[in-house]
């Protein structure tokens, strides 16, 4: 991570035992919806373990408060009875809107939680989308808590093209971040660790461990209500015989739905008579018109290829029991659930033989090649066509295949984070100012090389910064800090900080260290400032190799942009921040070539 030397006491012991387990990611996700997949799946089962087995590792279960950003103490039994309501309601989107209303509600009254020095914080869910998420990260760490991250998957790195651009730029960012504030990286799957290895490059191989998901919800018995609930819906769809092949996942091209709609296409013709119905079960995601689209053109969607939306568990789960054999020939994925899934009941899953689907077959999936139409149509059709083949798969899966419990899976978690880094200093210092090196506030594109990430973020103190956007990023309050340490091998560093007045404008000034050196009034718009550290740089860290540097900016008064006519931004806007360099007298070249940057507008 940062540099040894440790400005701020790094080697006081641990004090604090156990780990609070953030629900955040899972929390906010309910907000659209009461039937997570994926992530949020993993994150809502290891939750409902943990609050049924009252865990002693496990101190709290916290939400962070995006407008606070801090993180509050979310009560258990608040919790059991979102997560429980969630699992049972069965309704329309809006009435789950209301319900869900009514516990949201409850959220900001809850206290904020008091990390101990030692005390574990654990991630299983996403976070790329909290504001300043990781900045307060970052401070957690420096107050001596330590930061575990469940590592789910690599794909927007290694390929960007089957997700939105800005969601792979907010993806390799928070990548990088991982790398940057993570003690413990828990992956997945032995793919996730080598995917995390390979493209992130973390500076600790020992810290990156593996927690499989091998487990499954799916189980033996279901409600009578599940039964008649799948039997309606298989009769709207006109399915009388439980003669269907069932496709879990969500419609997006990494899923290669496409693909099915095509080998569909081909069955119908070459199996005139016991070409099965494929139901598709997921919410519709990004670019999905496109398969919808081709199966209505082919004229699929009426009698061969169905599209459910996402359905409840129990549903879900007869579906699972009925069908003839499942699909998932997803391009590539971290573990893949749905495999599993399929396994536990019992049933063939036709999957992908990407590294990770392997992992999650088990040995008893039957792998193809997802890029291949012609070897997943005659996986299909062998299946359809011998009775044997599809038996002798189905037995192979109840003589060797056993899925873990959630149980088991928390368990393995929790004691991968009980003996991780116990033996090393439980705080960290400020980053290390590179010389020479701009840093950006804004995020105009994704990491491509992990090596120089030069992501200025990671300098961020306190709880008035707004998300990056490709500019740079707005802070939201009058004061606004920058901290980091400098090398005393370098002659008179300068820091160029290039900033934004409000909108409006302001009174600008600026302290180093607690003393005042920049002051401009009623600035307006761009302004790089210069600012020299040499005379900052003695003092209490005499004999130590760095000096630390605190920034602080101070503006005369904050935007608020709900009151500027016909804007759609509802936030409240302080100083916006560009670009930070430091050179130290020798860089001539280097100050010049920075000079020629900014005189042609490519800063």
């Amino acid at each position: 991570m940062y540099a040894q030397e440790n400005l701020e006491n790094d080697a006081v012991a641990c004090v604090a035992s156990g780990a609070s387990f953030e629900v955040s990611d899972l929390v906010y996700y309910y907000a659209t919806g009461n039937t997570p997949t994926g992530i949020q799946r993993v994150q809502q089962e290891i939750s409902w373990v943990l609050l049924q087995e009252a865990d002693e590792e496990i101190n709290a279960f916290v939400v962070y408060d995006r407008n606070l950003q801090k993180w509050r103490s979310v009560p258990t039994d608040w919790l059991h009875s979102l997560i429980s309501t969630a699992r049972a309601f069965r309704g329309d989107h809006k009435a789950w809107l209301v319900l869900y209303e009514e516990f949201a509600a409850k959220l900001s009254k809850f206290p904020l939680r008091q990390f101990e020095r030692g005390e574990w914080l654990v991630n299983v869910g996403a976070s790329w989308s909290l504001t300043s998420y990781f900045v307060q990260i970052r401070q957690l760490r420096r107050r001596g808590i330590r930061f575990a991250v469940f590592l789910h998957d690599c794909i927007p790195v290694r390929h960007p093209a089957y997700f939105e651009y800005f969601h792979t730029v907010e993806h390799t960012y928070w990548l990088a971040q991982i790398r940057d504030t993570a003690d413990l990286v828990i992956c997945n799957s032995d793919a996730t660790r080598d995917d995390y290895l390979e493209l992130v490059k973390p500076y600790s191989v020992d810290d990156v461990r593996v927690c499989r998901l091998d487990a499954s919800w799916i189980t033996s018995t279901y409600t009578p209500e599940a039964e008649v609930a799948a039997a309606e819906l298989l009769s709207d769809l006109g399915i009388f015989d439980d003669d269907f092949v069932l496709s879990v996942g969500t419609i997006e091209p990494r899923k290669n739905h496409i693909t099915l709609v095509h080998v569909w296409d081909k069955l119908r013709n070459t199996h005139p008579t016991t070409c099965p119905k494929l139901i598709c079960v997921g919410r519709i995601g990004w670019k999905s018109d496109a398969v919808i689209s081709q199966a209505k053109a082919l004229g699929l969607s009426h009698d061969h290829v169905f599209f459910t939306g996402a359905l409840s568990d129990d549903v879900l789960a007869v579906l699972y029991k009925k069908c003839i054999f499942t699909m998932y020939v997803s391009f590539y994925e971290g573990w893949g659930l749905p495999v599993t899934e399929s396994l536990q009941a019992g049933k063939v899953c036709i999957a992908g033989s990407n590294a990770a689907l392997r992992e999650a077959g088990a040995g008893c999936a039957a792998h193809v090649d997802e890029r291949s139409g012609t070897d997943i149509y005659a996986t299909v059709a062998r299946f359809i066509d011998d009775p044997d083949a599809l038996r002798e798969a189905s037995d192979k899966i109840r003589t060797d295949y056993k899925a873990r419990d959630w149980s088991s899976i928390a368990k393995e978690l929790i004691e991968i984070i009980r003996s991780g880094a116990s033996d090393k200093p439980v705080s960290a210092a400020f980053p290390v100012l590179k010389m020479n090196t701009l840093y950006r506030f804004g995020r105009i594109k994704p990491i491509a090389d992990f090596d120089q990430p030069e992501a200025a973020e990671v300098f961020c103190i306190g709880q008035s910064w707004h998300q990056p956007e490709s500019w740079g990023t707005w802070t939201s309050k009058e004061f606004t800090e920058l901290g980091f340490r400098i090398s005393k091998t370098h002659a008179q560093p300068t820091v160029f900080l290039g900033l934004l007045s409000p909108p409006g404008g302001a009174n600008l000034t600026i302290s180093v260290n607690g003393k005042q050196v920049q002051g401009f009034a009623q600035m307006v718009g761009k302004k790089v400032v210069r600012l020299l550290l040499d005379e900052v740089s003695a003092g209490e860290t005499a004999g130590l190799p760095f000096f630390p540097v605190r920034i602080r900016c101070t503006v005369s008064r904050v935007q608020n942009m709900r009151d500027v006519e016909k804007s759609m931004d509802t936030r409240s806007l302080g100083a916006g921040f560009l670009f930070m360099v430091c050179f130290d007298r020798n860089s001539i070249l280097d100050r010049i070539e920075f000079l020629e940057k900014m005189l042609t507008d490519e800063i």
